[in-house]
């Protein structure tokens, strides 16, 4: 049996999201070889001292290595530190702050870590390109997608054909894209498009004027448990967001059996490994002709249910786990 190494981790992380899921996968598939111990600290997750509280956290313990699934490193420390930066949407659709941050502290920091983890190619090329960070010290560890989606037979009860899209409401999701293209579709007015989370004053000011009051539902906060039937109950999901660092709902709806529309930039095709349909996310038309080619295009539809469960299948959260707990624990 290997000897122990003590690793402290900023459990701060865990919770319902993008960087939650990892965490949870993570911690769930911790060898025996590693010996865990959180951060106390309460700190909330975007405060700007941070890596001070990081650091002090470390100094008083008897970590042998940190371990951060998110994008914060300690602003000093003797004992070797590995964190992962997700993407680097801060610089581009956050504030002006953010951006300074990201410039002036994430990428000072992080070339004195011992590894950084990303989670796709198209990050790993902007943490060089835009933060200048070394390359070699840069490893790429995708995603993974749970069981659960592949192994699903249930669908979401609805009486009517729906687009599904499944995220945040913020500027990178390129929501009223989404909105106008599924209202300039020529597609029959029985399909609907759901999305998650809730509606602001904007998206109902643009539903009003597009004259879909009818044709979009908001489904509220999603339950994990009740994420996989959605996406198979799903004609299709809609992701065709301006920049992703990853894009998991592209590989949970594929693992459901449900063809997606996504962007033809940053990690989104390069997740999708031409499992996916492709447009520009800037191009209302192309989004629009998109749902289009997945309504009335039978046999393009059939195989891009084929081919995205055959890509899915490539994804997995054991893997992603072995493969962050090799790169902690070397």
């Amino acid at each position: 049996m290997k000897p122990q190494k003590k690793v402290l981790i900023d459990s701060r992380w865990a919770g319902n999201t993008g960087i939650g899921r990892l965490y949870q996968e993570v911690i769930k598939y911790a060898p025996d070889e590693a010996s865990c111990a959180y951060v106390k600290s309460k700190m909330g997750l975007g405060s700007l001292l941070t890596p001070l509280m990081l650091g002090e956290e470390i100094k008083k313990s008897t970590a042998d290595v940190f371990y951060s699934p998110s994008f914060m490193p300690p602003a000093f420390s003797k004992t070797p530190f590995i964190f992962t930066v997700h993407d680097l949407m801060h610089l581009f659709y956050y504030s002006r702050l953010h951006k300074i941050y990201y410039e002036q502290v994430i990428a000072r920091l992080a070339p004195k870590a011992k590894k950084i983890i990303t989670v796709s190619h198209f990050s790993k090329s902007q943490l060089v390109e835009l933060l200048h960070i070394p390359e070699d010290l840069i490893r790429v560890i995708y995603n993974g997608v749970d069981s659960h989606f592949l192994a699903n037979e249930e669908e979401y009860e609805s009486a009517r054909p729906y687009f599904l899209y499944v995220g945040n409401r913020r500027k990178n999701k390129n929501i009223p894209a989404m909105l106008t293209a599924f209202a300039k579709a020529k597609i029959p007015n029985e399909f609907m498009f759901y999305l998650s989370g809730k509606t602001d004053p904007e998206l109902e000011a643009l539903i009003v004027s597009l004259g879909i009051q009818k044709r979009v539902r908001f489904l509220g906060f999603i339950e994990e448990q009740d994420l996989p039937k959605l996406y198979k109950g799903a004609h299709a999901t809609l992701f065709v967001s301006l920049m992703e660092g990853f894009g998991l709902p592209i590989i949970e709806s594929m693992a459901s059996g449900t063809p997606v529309l996504t962007s033809n930039t940053s990690a989104l095709p390069e997740v999708a490994g031409g499992a996916a349909l492709c447009v520009d996310p800037q191009n209302v038309t192309a989004i629009a002709l998109g749902i289009e080619q997945l309504v009335n295009d039978e046999v393009f539809y059939v195989d891009c249910v084929a081919k995205g469960f055959q890509r899915a299948q490539e994804f997995n959260w054991e893997k992603t786990a072995a493969e962050t707990w090799e790169t902690i624990l070397s």
